[in-house]
């Protein structure tokens, strides 16, 4: 059972920080208004601007520990200019992004400094319990042809460039859970965050049921994700003060989980048809990646790529500048974070964003780096670059709690 340690009654700004930055992912597509294509106002931003200005006039200056992300995009920012003069390509539209992008990391600056893990934590952890169920009737529901809640809040708007996936591809017919979050893969990310969270508490249960959660999304990003996590914190059970109870107990949970799930597959065709499409995405994923179809996985993983090609010797330093590349090629710019900044940025610009997210690891505490890893995994799959979901990893990856501040302070 999770524990809440905070007081009933007793609503701080800490309290409110650590809950707003746990809900955020799931709030991510919702928006207040939106004008042509050139402003939109999401929930998320209001909450963040109304807390940040809350921190502000508690501490006016920028705080050293959590500027990261400010340094991250003055260089980008520098690389990404000399790629729009060599390109001459549209040094505006640069600099909107540009500006955006550090909006948001000025208001993280404030809001990462506040000591509130615990309260993440608490929160993720009853998001993903929540999610992990709704994600389980899904499955159930949708494979017996029971109509089911897709996950979408009432009442609330998506923006004109936010779809929402729902439990049922559209295109295949296929069951894929989504939870409460717009696909099934955002669904791994967050719920791999807590996944994590209980496998260092040894809390069982939990871990049983957000596997269960993320293997029948039958994401790929999930599976890869929910391995990972397994396999890093069994090798680093002894900085993770595993007791040797609690591994011997999961390597025999994995054992059981394995073999109930090959009895149910041949019993279920469901959790057959499940388990094949999953196979199938991992056996296809060298022909998806060398097809002529631009896949899914395809996208996330090479993206545009072979336009890198046609660049100059000077593009394939610089690039064309920031959100660049899909104009001047006029192609789409989704692909996974370090395709795109090649493209954008040049060889300087993403080895200059690999040098940063290595330097985080010096901000991490040791038994912190698996979220660290996620984190990678995910900028490596998919386009998260300053969603609430890079936000939500990182979070987990540098966020105190009352307890590290007091010994700071002492």
């Amino acid at each position: 059972m999770i524990q809440n340690k905070k007081r009933f009654g007793v609503i701080s700004l800490t309290g409110t920080v650590g809950f707003f930055l746990a809900i955020a992912p799931l709030l991510d597509p919702y928006i207040i208004i939106e004008i042509g294509s050139g402003f939109t106002l999401k929930v998320n931003d209001l909450i963040m601007i109304f807390l940040t200005t809350l921190c502000f006039f508690q501490s006016y200056s920028l705080k050293k520990d959590t500027d990261f992300l400010c340094k991250w995009l003055l260089g980008l920012g520098i690389i990404g200019l000399f790629g729009n003069i060599i390109s001459s390509s549209d040094v505006l539209n640069s600099f909107k992004n540009l500006i955006v992008w550090l909006i948001y990391a000025i208001c993280l600056n404030y809001l990462w400094d506040k000591p509130c893990r615990d309260d993440f934590f608490y929160w993720v952890e009853l998001i993903a319990i929540f999610a992990s169920i709704i994600v389980i009737l899904q499955f159930i529901c949708g494979h017996l042809g029971i109509h089911m809640w897709d996950g979408k809040i009432p009442g609330l708007v998506l923006s004109k460039y936010d779809g929402w996936a729902g439990y049922i591809d559209i295109n295949t017919g296929d069951i894929r859970p989504n939870g409460i979050f717009q696909e099934a893969s955002y669904l791994g990310i967050y719920v791999s965050i807590a996944y994590a969270q209980a496998f260092k508490e040894e809390k069982l249960k939990r871990m049983l049921l957000y596997a269960i959660a993320m293997l029948m999304t039958t994401s790929v990003v999930a599976i890869i994700t929910l391995v990972t996590i397994t396999i890093l914190t069994l090798i680093m059970k002894k900085k993770l003060s595993l007791s040797s109870k609690t591994t011997r107990r999961i390597f025999i949970l994995i054992g059981i989980f394995i073999l109930m799930l090959i009895i149910a597959s041949n019993m279920n065709t469901a959790i057959e048809d499940s388990i094949s499409y999953i196979l199938k995405r991992f056996t296809n994923f060298n022909s998806d990646l060398n097809g002529t179809r631009m896949s899914s996985t395809k996208y996330r993983i090479i993206g545009h790529v072979d336009l890198f090609n046609q660049y100059t010797f000077l593009q394939k330093l610089f690039g064309v500048g920031i959100a660049q590349y899909s104009q001047v090629f006029n192609v789409s710019s989704y692909s996974n974070v370090w395709i795109t900044t090649l493209l954008n940025c040049g060889i300087i610009g993403v080895g200059y964003l690999g040098l940063c997210v290595f330097n985080l690891k010096k901000r991490v505490k040791k038994e912190n780096i698996i979220y660290l890893v996620v984190l990678i995994l995910v900028l490596s799959s998919d386009w998260q670059w300053f969603s609430w979901y890079f936000f939500a990893l990182i979070s987990a990856c540098i966020l105190s709690s009352l307890k590290d501040d007091y010994v700071r302070i002492t």
